[in-house]
C-alpha cells in the first residue's frame, strides 16, 4: 500500500475479504466474453479490479469494459471510486491491444 511507504507510524491489517465481497454471476458472466480477446493474466486483473463493488455497479463496470475491448469506448459512471478503477482497466486493455498513444514529455 502506498500510505505505508508514505507516511510514518503506519501499521498495516491484512485482510483477504474476496470471498464475502466477490463477483457476482452476471458480471462474471459479462467478462467472460473477454476471454478471448485478453490474455489470461489481464482476464485475471479485469476481475479482481470488480471485487467489492455493488452488484450493480460491477455489472455496469463489466458491461464498460467489454464495450471498451471491443469498440474502445469508455464510459464513466461519476463515482469516482469506479471510473479511477474503469481508467486503469482501460488503460491495461489498450497497452495489450497496442492502442497506447506514445507520450511525450
Amino acid at each position: 500500500m502506498m500510505v505505508k511507504k508514505m507516511a510514518r507510524n503506519i501499521r498495516m491489517v491484512y485482510q483477504d475479504l474476496r470471498r464475502d465481497f466477490g463477483l457476482t454471476h452476471n458480471a462474471e458472466r459479462e467478462l467472460s466474453t473477454l476471454q478471448k480477446r485478453v490474455s489470461p493474466q489481464l482476464y485475471g486483473m479485469l476481475q479482481q479490479q470488480l471485487l467489492g463493488f455493488h452488484r450493480d455497479m460491477q455489472q455496469e463496470m463489466a458491461e464498460d469494459l467489454v464495450v471498451f475491448t471491443f469498440e474502445h469506448i469508455a464510459h464513466t459512471t461519476g463515482c469516482a471510486s469506479a471510473d479511477v478503477v474503469l481508467d486503469i482497466c482501460y488503460t491495461w486493455i489498450a497497452q495489450e491491444q497496442g492502442i497506447v498513444k506514445n507520450l511525450r514529455i
